[in-house]
């Protein structure tokens, strides 16, 4: 009785959360307290226990790193750099489709992929409509790799901040374990999207210059400069990139680093009071916050035991089948649960995993971040920078509805358009995954 009670309290609250009926962070905040209320009332989750399954250690990370995203992007830097690109596209779309991609994958290197997507789209939308580039495949290009770069380090997405503060990984471990692979997928989807290249033009208008290009960026408002942000913006950043260097040395967690430069930027920053919550990332730390005590009860009500039999049971005895099987499961939860979701429910199971493989250990958590990457990647429900994309691209539409009936059916970033990409690039980054794992991984 108790395994369905979660189970029903579980799905409700992510039916709800796809819905849109409210929004994501009290969804789940809800979610919780229903969840605490059951387990009480049917003696398998106390209060005492959903503080304990609260991860304070990625909500920490997730605090100063917004932060540092928020003073970085008031100052104008990021859509100057974005905005500085549109002066060598030539109206070229396959070109626009690469050097944006590129210039996505590192700015996710270093802030949260969401981030990197709202400052990247506002300059994107416009040189695509200057240059009469179909913006759909592009902007699904942008989103695979913003997951792709957030992948590729402990700070970029919010998978990777979650199994960092569970399994005490520093940020020199994911530059070594996920950088090379998610290089490599990078080059994949690149080769994939080559394929299509000439769906990218159409018909329709003259090509803009360079000159009017970034006249229309800048009218659109991408460009705001803040000397005195932009240098706390990268001082923080600096701090922060040296202090998870070094942690490990030091003895120190990278979440009390976050920590210190979150508040840092809070008393030297430039936020009014009604901008502070957003720039502190206060509904995304609700969300998890939520999240962790929801899956704290499932875990409570013995459901995660069944996924973990569930990858035994396919997975066999081999730590790589078990490993194979967790990966492509995860690819599959995070299609329908989101990236985040996704990661929070498979801990509790990466961890058991992870003890039983002394000399390995590390296999498991990567593993793991490659089967949810592979999944945000699949559909727009997949990560939130999907959903934000689309949002972006059909605003931008209904601005310039000249343009959008110029290009194909006449729509923009829909579900099905993106799953017509997206799902290959999901089958073709779970193959490239497995392969890596058996080449790294153990028996």
């Amino acid at each position: 009785m108790t395994f369905w009670l979660a189970v029903v309290v579980f799905v409700g609250a992510f039916w709800l959360l796809q819905s849109g009926g409210m929004q994501r962070h009290l969804v789940m905040v809800t979610g919780a307290v229903v969840m605490v209320v059951v387990g009480g009332l049917g003696g398998f989750y106390t209060p005492v226990m959903a503080l304990k399954a609260v991860q304070v250690d990625t909500l920490a990370l997730i605090f100063g790193l917004s932060m540092i995203s928020a003073t970085l992007s008031k100052s104008g830097w990021f859509a100057l750099v974005a905005g500085r690109m549109a002066r060598y596209v030539h109206g070229n779309g396959w070109f626009v489709l690469v050097l944006f991609s590129l210039v996505t994958y590192a700015v996710s290197l270093v802030v949260n992929n969401l981030a990197a997507m709202i400052v990247i789209l506002p300059v994107t939308l416009p040189v695509c409509r200057a240059n009469r580039i179909n913006p759909v495949p592009v902007v699904i290009a942008e989103i695979v790799a913003s997951n792709l770069g957030g992948a590729s380090t402990m700070i970029g997405d919010f998978p990777n901040m979650i199994i960092a503060s569970v399994a005490r990984l520093h940020f020199i471990d994911f530059i070594a374990g996920m950088m090379v692979p998610c290089l490599i997928l990078l080059a994949v989807m690149l080769l994939y999207f080559y394929k299509f290249r000439y769906s990218l033009a159409i018909p329709g208008g003259k090509i803009a210059s360079d000159k009017e290009m970034i006249q229309e960026i800048q009218g659109n408002g991408a460009v705001r400069w803040n000397d005195r942000l932009y240098g706390l913006g990268m001082t923080a950043l600096l701090f922060a990139l040296i202090g998870f260097l070094c942690a490990n040395w030091l003895g120190w967690r990278p979440a009390w680093i976050a920590l210190v430069v979150g508040f840092f930027l809070i008393l030297a920053g430039e936020f009014s009071s009604e901008e502070l919550p957003g720039a502190m990332g206060m509904e995304d730390i609700l969300f998890f916050a939520g999240l962790f005590v929801l899956v704290g009860g499932l875990h409570a009500a013995g459901v995660l035991n069944k996924v973990s039999l569930l990858i035994s049971g396919l997975g066999g005895q081999s730590a790589m089948g078990r490993m194979l099987v967790m990966m492509w499961l995860a690819g599959l939860f995070t299609l329908f649960l989101n990236a985040g979701p996704t990661t929070a429910l498979f801990l509790p199971i990466a961890g058991e995993m992870s003890a039983m493989m002394a000399g390995s250990s590390s296999m498991v958590w990567w593993s793991l971040s490659l089967g949810v990457l592979a999944g945000s990647s699949g559909t727009l429900t997949g990560a939130t920078a999907g959903a934000v994309a689309a949002s972006a691209v059909d605003r931008y539409l209904r601005q310039h509805p000249a343009w959008a009936r110029l290009l194909p059916d006449q729509q923009g970033l829909t579900f099905r358009a993106h799953l017509a990409h997206g799902l290959p690039i999901m089958l073709i980054f779970l193959g490239f995954s497995s392969f890596y794992l058996w080449l790294s991984g153990p028996a």
